[in-house]
């Protein structure tokens, strides 16, 4: 694994809080100052950056989704990338199955390991708000999950060590070598643990309105609730063949043909 290893000197900081339900209401309430990046934290190959994508059903726009990593926080007294993911449907999509979805998560600068996810989502009658936080000096979790009507719910369980989100995966694979025929399993946590196995399926030369690009094209074999994505449902994602290995398409199938994201700008 490509990562960076280092020590924030934190002085004589306050340790951080303890992460239970009586202290932690949201993931917020462990996000502090927005950090002044340090020279190794850019030498990954996504930050900073922003990626936008229109999304189609088959050839209909049904509207825009973006992702971007673009500041470095303290989240829990540990630097942290933050990764904010949108999705929106105009026009038709809004008349059809309109969606708000709102992603977010945070990634150690350091072993890029997640530190916690929160996702908000509204697709359709469908309605999701819930997050995680992980203690890794306990091996624990803590999850909320808020219902329609605002009543909510605590869980907390155990983590085998350092774990990833759906959102944090796709960047932990990103510094990665990716050859055909790879498999890559990583240890994910979403309110439960279990391996998520990405396959490295084929190359493809794939034209977006982002420009042309050779790609290599992985699938995760999601067992859970995903991004923009059911479970049971299929996810494929095409990644330039280089060294930054963005995503410029991404494909799931639904019940009635697919969904589409295209890259349609690349901000660095």
């Amino acid at each position: 694994m490509t990562a960076l290893f280092f020590l924030l000197a934190l002085g004589a900081a306050a340790a951080p809080p303890a992460i239970t339900s009586s202290t932690v209401k949201s993931p917020s309430d462990l996000v502090g100052a927005r950090l002044k990046p340090e020279a190794d934290w850019t030498k990954v190959n996504f930050f900073p950056e922003k990626l936008t994508y229109e999304v189609k059903w088959g050839v209909v726009t049904m509207g825009t989704s973006d992702v971007a990593v673009q500041e470095a926080v303290d989240f829990n007294g540990q630097p942290a990338y933050h990764i904010v993911s949108h999705a929106r449907t105009t026009g038709f999509g809004d008349r059809f199955y309109k969606v708000r979805d709102l992603n977010e998560a945070w990634m150690h600068v350091g072993d890029l390991r997640s530190l916690g996810y929160s996702k908000q989502l509204r697709e359709g009658s469908f309605f999701r708000d819930e997050w995680v936080v992980f203690d890794y000096p306990n091996k624990a979790f803590l999850a909320k999950r808020v219902n329609k009507d605002e009543t909510f719910s605590y869980s907390t369980g155990t983590v085998p060590g350092a774990v990833q989100d759906i959102l944090s995966s796709i960047y932990l694979v990103r510094p990665r070598r990716l050859a055909v025929g790879d498999e890559i399993v990583l240890d994910v946590n979403t309110r439960s643990n279990w391996p998520l196995t990405i396959k490295v399926l084929r190359k493809h030369k794939v034209k977006v309105p982002a420009g042309t690009f050779s790609c290599v094209v992985v699938e995760p074999m999601l067992r859970d609730e995903g991004i923009f994505i059911q479970k049971g449902r299929s996810l494929q994602v095409w990644l330039t063949d280089d060294d930054r290995h963005i995503p410029v398409l991404m494909q799931v199938d639904i019940l009635i043909g697919s969904i589409s994201a295209y890259l349609t700008k690349i901000e660095r």
